[in-house]
């Protein structure tokens, strides 16, 4: 991405032409690179998580608060995952293409639905593991 951003800025400034579809592509990059790291980011306790006040209770009741948290969010990344899909179901049946290089875009669309789909799968992980620690005696 930074190569063909470097490129374009380069040949914009020095021949007056630039790289056709850069925009495109590097945003299609992006969207690539953004959802499939969101799992990977979740089981390395990546994600910014402020617990200024559930930090002060007990392990057990902090497991507690992680159940309902990672709970939720599955449900949520469920949520998103299956209106990704109908939106890209939408977008095939329109054949809406970008408008440098007509790329048709559901195929990256799907690409957002995988990644929270797999965020869905690293939250229930984690909620499993939240579970276990909650009810060790």
């Amino acid at each position: 991405m930074m190569f063909l951003t470097v490129s374009d800025v380069f040949m914009r400034k020095v021949f007056n032409h630039s790289i056709l579809g850069t925009v495109e592509l590097t945003q299609f990059m992006l969207l690539i690179l953004i959802f499939f790291s969101l799992a990977q980011t979740e089981l390395m306790d990546g994600h910014v998580k402020v617990d200024l006040i559930v930090s002060r209770f007990g392990a057990r009741v902090q497991s507690f608060f992680d159940l309902i948290t990672q709970f939720s969010c599955f449900l949520l990344s469920g949520l998103m995952t299956w209106s990704t899909i109908l939106y890209a179901e939408m977008m095939r049946a329109s054949g809406e293409v970008s408008q440098d290089l007509w790329l048709p875009v559901y195929p990256f669309v799907y690409v957002v639905a995988v990644g929270w789909g797999l965020l869905g799968i690293a939250l229930i992980i984690k909620f499993t593991l939240a579970l276990r620690k909650a009810v060790r005696p």
